[in-house]
């Protein structure tokens, strides 16, 4: 079972690294400014005045306040991941709604090229949160539409962050090489940085690497030192820097806070810890409802728990709102091990009809999503022939172990020995590495 910087939330058996979001796509909430009040300017949450400190002595997970004699138990409250009542953001309902009238509004007017990029980043906005394929395709039309020397930088750099979320890198990275420098430097940058973790472009990543536990006062840039110790194989590391994102956290934008949660679930699940992931990706949900990177990995949870009743409902909504077919495989599997053989196979043949169109539509986005589920169902050369297209756009370790394991299925040993000694050659440990480290595919000299 990615995102780092996949187009389509991964699953975590398979997940790449998963750069900070966001950078980048922050400029496209300047450019929606969806109603919601702010403490800070739109692009990035606010945070406190002083240095970043280690984050605060409460206990992991929950304590309990001691009811008196004239009062009721107070509810447990949980600081890590922080609860909605001790920090309070705004109201998924009123936060998507206002998401809702602004892309209506602009869409009555979506031929005015001076709108195109608000259009454009409110689609990708929602995108983000209910995973519906349909917006992001979209946003890109609307802003393609527009001749490219009539975009303003604002609008440049959300259409380099959809262009890269479609793996099309190249076309991002010339767009982000023409902009002049100045005030979109520091997004610029970050969204190049996030194209070199996608691609596997490590060496350039060294200072970042070097300085991945150290502390900074930046929410993003926390999350993203995160993601880097989780690829080098360092969870308590990695939380440390996720935790200390939070405890800067000052906004009323629910998406930020959810989206770092479920990156420390993410983490969890990945090191296969359910129980803590579960824990994360519930408070996400708890704080902002219907978002499908969440609620899917919820419903993984629930089954890896054995909690059947409570997966097969979560997959079903998530399902019906994104029409991913990863998350259609992963019902299937479920309605296969509970033994509803029959509709394991309606499912399955529902995901395969969805990976037909999506990989017609957008091969480089969804190749890589579509590889495991062609090794599963047993049509190794399929998945073997989109790993490879992969390997040749992504030099990332996730891409490196995945072709691997592709290879590997078809009986492609030679192959599958270049592969490992690839992921081998980067240094990095994240746990599905450690899991393939000692099962070379190499013969013996």
């Amino acid at each position: 079972m990615t995102p780092t910087l996949p187009f389509w939330p991964q699953r975590a058996r398979a997940a790449g690294p998963r750069t900070a979001v966001h950078a980048a796509a922050l400029v496209a909430a300047a450019l929606l400014s969806a109603g919601c009040a702010k403490t800070s300017r739109p692009d990035q949450p606010a945070v406190t005045e002083s240095p970043i400190a280690p984050a605060p002595a409460v206990p992991v997970g929950s304590i309990e306040v001691a009811p008196t004699a004239t009062t009721a138990p107070a509810p447990r409250r949980s600081f890590w991941p922080i609860d909605t009542q001790s920090l309070r953001t705004t109201s998924a309902d009123i936060w998507i709604g206002n998401l809702q009238a602004r892309i209506d509004t602009l869409s009555a007017s979506k031929h005015d090229p001076r709108r195109a990029g608000k259009l454009a980043a409110a689609l990708y906005a929602r995108y983000r949160v209910l995973g519906r394929i349909e917006d992001a395709e979209q946003a890109l039309a609307v802003l393609e539409a527009v001749p490219r020397a009539e975009l303003n930088g604002e609008e440049q750099l959300v259409l380099a962050r959809i262009l890269s979320g479609f793996h099309r890198f190249g076309e991002a990275e010339a767009l982000l090489k023409h902009l002049p420098d100045g005030a979109l430097a520091s997004e610029r940058a970050a969204i190049g940085r996030d194209i070199d973790v996608a691609l596997g472009r490590y060496r350039r990543l060294q200072d970042d690497f070097a300085v991945a536990e150290q502390p900074v006062n930046d929410f993003y840039e926390l999350a993203h030192r995160a993601d880097l110790l989780v690829l080098q194989g360092k969870l308590a590391p990695a939380e440390q820097q996720y935790r200390r994102a939070q405890s800067l956290y000052r906004d009323v934008d629910p998406m930020p806070l959810a989206w770092l949660h479920t990156q420390m679930g993410i983490a969890l699940l990945r090191f296969g810890d359910i129980e803590r992931a579960r824990t994360f990706f519930a408070a996400a949900v708890d704080r902002l409802p219907g978002y499908a990177l969440a609620e899917e990995h919820l419903a993984e949870c629930e089954t890896l728990l054995g909690r059947f009743d409570r997966a097969r409902a979560r997959y079903h909504r998530v399902i019906e709102q994104t029409g991913n077919p990863e998350f259609i495989a992963a019902l299937s599997g479920l309605e296969r091990t509970t033994g509803h053989i029959e509709e394991a196979d309606a499912w399955h043949a529902r995901a395969r009809a969805r990976y037909a169109s999506l990989l017609k539509r957008q091969p480089a986005a969804f190749g890589y999503h579509a590889v495991e589920f062609f090794i599963e169902s047993g049509d190794a050369e399929r998945a073997l022939g989109l790993a490879r297209e992969n390997r040749k756009l992504r030099g990332d370790i996730s891409s490196r172990i995945l072709l691997m394991r592709a290879a590997r299925a078809a009986g492609a040993d030679q192959e599958a020995c270049w592969a490992w000694q690839e992921a081998a050659a980067t240094g990095l440990n994240p746990p599905e590495w450690s899991e393939e480290r000692g099962r070379s595919p190499c013969e013996e000299d």
